[in-house]
């Protein structure tokens, strides 16, 4: 990792590459974060372009790349990193020639990220397009003791058809039951909505997803994730992009997210949204990255446009040309830490102050003190 003295900033955003131009990989994406004994560790997938059979998982820590053996000769996407109920670093990701035949791979490390166990399938002969988290973490319950993965498919026909579901294990992730998050398909103009975060919510646990819709949709548990109730919109824009999103220690939600409305809309600028009612209702917080400061100024900023996106079951073919896109999040005692895909060039590591998120008013001004979660 490229530690900088003085990073340049956005506001009080502090940034740094973890990665950037690296030679024989001309395209990275969807990065994943978890901290272990306080140090970041940062996985992605990395290839000629997202789809391509030379994709691979890379993970970095302490300046370290290393790329994870899988066995398998075939494109890989959509790494997970996430700290496990049996205390090792668990590392899920996605491979296979199309989105709608992923299958899920997991490893584990015990040694925060230096070494990896030999990958298995996580729900081995699976052929539903991917079981266990595509995006973001798994979720512990602490109510339940159930660890909860929000997941979700991609039907590529005629017509599309994305789905969000929970996958469940009560087990400590050794095996997994899927819990759909009901849709209602004539209702929207679009396929659906996938790449679910979820959070503990004052009356149950959230689920908020990426959507082609224009927004982002929300469903609740009351039960635990046994059971959910249909999705429906929120007020957050969603430009059918990965969204991170995560409770603070106040019960403030935090959404890291490009703020388009239209759906594959611009992916600049990358911005964290605030909400107090558990994600009905946003206001603006801080941007991420404005498309404009550089993250290093020894790295040229590339061109102000995009070309736009070629999405489809092989992937989406992009130049990545200011795309500032896919944040992953996770707090510390101090931070909201957040990485996220630059101009699939690079992934950046950026670090907000808690402390700013909590004071910040969404009607403007100092916030007054509000609920704190048992």
């Amino acid at each position: 990792m490229r530690a900088k003295p003085h990073p340049p900033v956005v506001g009080s955003t502090r940034r740094e590459f973890v990665t950037v131009d690296e030679p024989g990989r001309p395209q990275c994406h969807a990065s994943t974060l978890a901290v272990v004994d306080g140090v970041p560790v940062v996985a992605w997938f990395a290839g000629t372009r997202e789809g391509t059979p030379d994709n691979r998982i890379r993970v970095a820590r302490d300046g370290h790349l290393r790329t994870l053996d899988t066995g398998r000769d075939v494109a890989h996407w959509n790494p997970v990193l996430a700290p496990g109920p049996d205390g090792a670093l668990w590392l899920f990701c996605k491979a296979g020639e199309r989105i709608s035949a992923w299958i899920t791979l997991v490893t584990r490390s015990h040694d925060g990220g230096r070494t990896w166990e030999p990958v298995r399938e996580l729900v081995p002969g699976d052929g539903s397009g991917g079981r266990g988290p595509v995006r973001n973490p798994p979720l512990l319950d602490p109510g339940t003791g159930r660890w909860l993965a929000p997941g979700s498919t991609e039907r590529w026909g005629e017509p599309p058809r994305w789905d969000p579901f929970v996958d469940v294990s009560a087990d400590g992730g050794r095996t997994w039951t899927r819990s759909p998050i009901p849709v209602d398909h004539d209702a929207l103009t679009g396929a659906g909505h996938i790449q679910p975060a979820l959070w503990q919510g004052a009356d149950g646990l959230v689920a908020l997803m990426r959507s082609t819709e224009g927004r982002a949709y929300r469903s609740v548990s009351a039960d635990g994730g046994l059971t959910w109730t249909p999705a429906g919109p929120t007020g957050l824009p969603n430009n059918n992009s990965g969204l991170a999103a995560l409770a603070l220690p106040s019960g403030r939600v935090a959404c890291v997210h490009n703020p388009s409305g239209e759906s594959w809309g611009s992916r600049c600028p990358l911005v964290v949204s605030l909400s107090d009612d558990d994600g009905m209702t946003w206001r603006p917080g801080p941007t991420v990255d404005d498309g404009v400061t550089p993250v290093d100024p020894a790295v040229p900023q590339g061109p102000p446009a995009a070309a736009g996106f070629a999405p489809g079951d092989a992937g989406v073919i992009t130049t990545g040309a200011a795309e500032y896109s896919y944040p992953s999040a996770v707090l510390t005692s101090d931070d909201l830490l957040i990485t996220y895909t630059w101009q699939r060039r690079g992934i950046v590591l950026a670090r907000l102050h808690l402390a700013d998120l909590e004071r910040r008013d969404l009607r403007g001004g100092s916030r007054p003190s509000g609920r704190t979660r048992s």
